[in-house]
């Protein structure tokens, strides 16, 4: 049995051989994910020392095979570790913003749209008069403020300031480490017109591609109405603020948000169009073509290209990642590697997670990933099987085979991201593929191409003759979107999905993918049993938001809410997912308390607590109700958000403040 066991193992590690590096990106993310998982801060020297000895390990180890990879995996996972902590350490303090009308002064580093308002990120900001600060301050414009605002200048003003939101319930997602990571100290909002205390500056890079995106945000709505300028501002700029609500909502629900969110789709397009004009151009003096290696000359200038257009998009995470793999693919063009391929994007993932080791917890990180992941191992088992049949050659079977690709590129890539998008934002598309099989192909052959001609012709006031026939392509593309968006169940709610959920799947795709042995098809198991995990998730009974304002309560068919006042859209929109197809109910009330189900929600003292199991309340209850589970103002206060499971006499308690931990992202709660 036991030789057996042997060669069945010596057989798969041989069918299996060079698929084995492919889990150092999966090591590594896995310790990340442990670190950010913890509910204390763990030591600088927890870190240090786990690498210093996996080190060690590795170099003990080298000369035996097998443990000399085990070894590089716990090296991968140890870095991962260190990193994080390292990354984490390095971050600037919390800011903490006063309360009430404070005085506020910086530099303008973002100037963005947002629907009819503005918003202006100042760098180095001074609250009352202090020293500046490391963190970045966003602060929301006065409709009524007319000024024209130039990134570079120094305003000063009166606002008002506000630290991140507390998450909206237990595990919901976190705006505070968002900010953290993203280095904001603070939103706010102005109170009056800011006044400029400083021309602009000597500006290095960024200042001037600030002004260069502001520029042309200028010009492109100068030509095209909001519905469409919006949408090309954003493809050339990187700026999605400024479009419409209804129209994002739209985008979202045809499964064509992607379109919106400069990253691969955008970088690959612009950089294939430049590939291919470069190309044709150096091939067609036969001369030149034939002394210089034109394949590799056109790969160069694409990258060059791509790199400009994510210096002018501002340089997001998403499309520094692209970048990276497009790197990674013109340098195996230049050596005559393939250009695409599952190591080349291990070694990306290794180079972001190094870089921003929060980034895997992102949503950007996940889908990005997962869709590349399973395009590059769909169409790499579909050319397998096309080396082992025949395909035909006539005119028909081509565009048949372009757009059976087209359509498998759409179900591969959507299919994938499509568990992380559920996780992320608790809703799916499920109409993604006809609606990306129309609208990514408009993107790339009509759209982009026009909207890179448009930039190009700029500088000779003539940009109108290209930015007029790229909004009809992106009017073409919102049509789709807004027939898609009206289809029924065109945008499903999903209810919250565990942690464990999404790593089960997570598992199971990177098991599905990496294999090429039968041993993959136990990733479909893995995923399986992380959707069954979800399907068994059993929501709250009771939710009450971190502010002490909104209380929702399961009652049947419906959820009933209470708020001391007008209930926040925000939370509204957070809770909606958890009690996903339950219609919200204003709670009417015509006692002091409504006594639903056990629960009694405590409208205003004093309150009789009589049979109840569980006593609610948005204001302090000063010891009232004791020996009963009572959640009060005081406790929201101490604890932030709460949710509450209630079944038959067992009451089970879950509180912001435990979920959160103690960690330097968190803004500290009260003792």
């Amino acid at each position: 049995m036991r030789a057996t066991i042997h060669a069945w193992v010596a057989e798969w590690v041989e069918a299996e051989q060079g698929r084995f590096i492919l889990l150092a990106p999966v090591a590594m993310g896995a310790a990340i994910l442990i670190y950010f998982a913890l509910p204390t801060e763990p030591p600088l020297w927890l870190g240090d020392a786990g690498l210093g000895g996996a080190v060690c390990l590795l170099a003990l180890s080298w000369r035996h095979q097998g443990a000399r990879y085990m070894a590089m995996l716990l090296f991968m996972a140890a870095l991962g570790f260190w990193r994080a902590a390292a990354h984490t350490a390095a971050m600037p303090g919390f800011m903490i913003a006063p309360s009430g009308p404070t005085e506020i002064a910086g530099v303008i580093t973002q100037i963005e749209a947002s629907g009819q308002a503005r918003r202006i990120t100042l760098g180095d900001p001074q609250i009352d008069g202090g020293p500046p600060n490391a963190r970045t301050v966003i602060l929301r414009v006065k409709a009524n403020d007319q000024s024209v605002f130039t990134p570079g200048e120094s305003v000063a003003g009166y606002a008002l300031l506000f630290a991140p939101e507390r998450p909206a319930y237990p595990g919901a997602w976190d705006p505070g480490r968002q900010d953290f990571f993203a280095g904001v100290g603070a939103n706010g909002v102005a109170l009056g017109v800011l006044r400029v205390t400083a021309p602009v500056r000597a500006a290095g890079l960024a200042m001037w591609l600030a002004r260069l995106r502001g520029r042309i945000a200028a010009q492109v709505m100068a030509v095209l109405p909001v519905s469409t300028g919006a949408v090309a501002v954003t493809l050339l700029t990187g700026d999605e603020q400024a479009i419409p609500v209804a129209e994002r909502q739209n985008f979202i629900a045809a499964g064509l948000a992607h379109i919106l969110a400069v990253a691969g789709l955008h970088v690959g397009i612009v950089m294939g169009l430049v590939f291919a004009a470069v190309r044709l151009a150096l091939c067609l003096p036969e001369r030149l073509a034939l002394r210089l290696d034109v394949k590799a000359m056109a790969a160069m200038a694409a990258l060059l290209a791509g790199a400009g257009y994510a210096a002018l998009t501002g340089a997001h995470l998403p499309i520094l990642r692209s970048l990276a793999m497009a790197s990674l693919a013109t340098f195996g063009v230049v050596m005559g590697r393939r250009a695409i391929s599952l190591r080349a994007l291990a070694l990306a993932a290794l180079a972001i997670m190094l870089m921003t080791p929060e980034a895997v917890l992102g949503v950007s990180f996940q889908m990005s990933f997962s869709a590349v992941l399973a395009l590059i191992a769909g169409f790499e088992a579909l050319r397998r099987r096309r080396a082992r049949g025949q395909t035909t050659r006539s005119a028909g079977g081509w565009v048949m085979r372009h757009i059976g690709a087209l359509a498998l590129t759409s179900f591969l890539a959507g299919g994938a991201s499509m568990p992380f998008a559920a996780f992320q934002f608790q809703q799916i598309q499920p109409y993604w593929i006809p609606a990306n099989l129309v609208a990514v192909p408009l993107m790339a052959v009509w759209v982009m191409p026009l909207g890179l001609l448009a930039l190009g012709l700029m500088p000779l006031g003539l940009a109108k003759l290209a930015l007029v026939p790229m909004g009809w392509g992106i009017g073409a593309i919102i049509w789709i979107t807004v027939r898609i968006a009206a289809l029924p169940a065109a945008m499903l709610r999903v209810s919250p999905m565990p942690n464990a959920a999404i790593l089960l799947i997570a598992a199971g795709l990177v098991t599905l993918c990496i294999w090429r042995t039968r041993l993959r098809w136990a990733g479909l198991g893995l995923m399986v049993a992380g959707v069954a995990l979800c399907l068994a998730v059993r929501p709250p009974s009771v939710l009450i938001s971190a502010d002490a304002r909104m209380v929702g309560l399961r009652n049947g068919n419906a959820v009933l809410v209470v708020s001391a006042r007008a209930a926040s859209a925000y939370i509204m929109a957070q809770w909606a997912p958890v009690w996903a197809g339950l219609p919200f109910v204003q709670a009417r009330c015509t006692a002091a308390a409504c006594n639903v189900e056990g629960v009694l929600l405590a409208v205003s003292p004093p309150v009789d607590c009589g049979s109840a199991r569980l006593v609610v309340s948005l204001e302090p209850l000063h010891g009232a109700c004791s020996g009963l589970d009572v959640i009060d103002k005081a406790s929201i206060w101490r604890d932030g958000a709460i949710a509450a499971w209630v079944s038959g006499n067992q009451i089970t308690l879950r509180t912001d403040r435990a979920a959160q931990g103690v960690r330097p992202w968190v803004f500290p709660y009260p003792h």
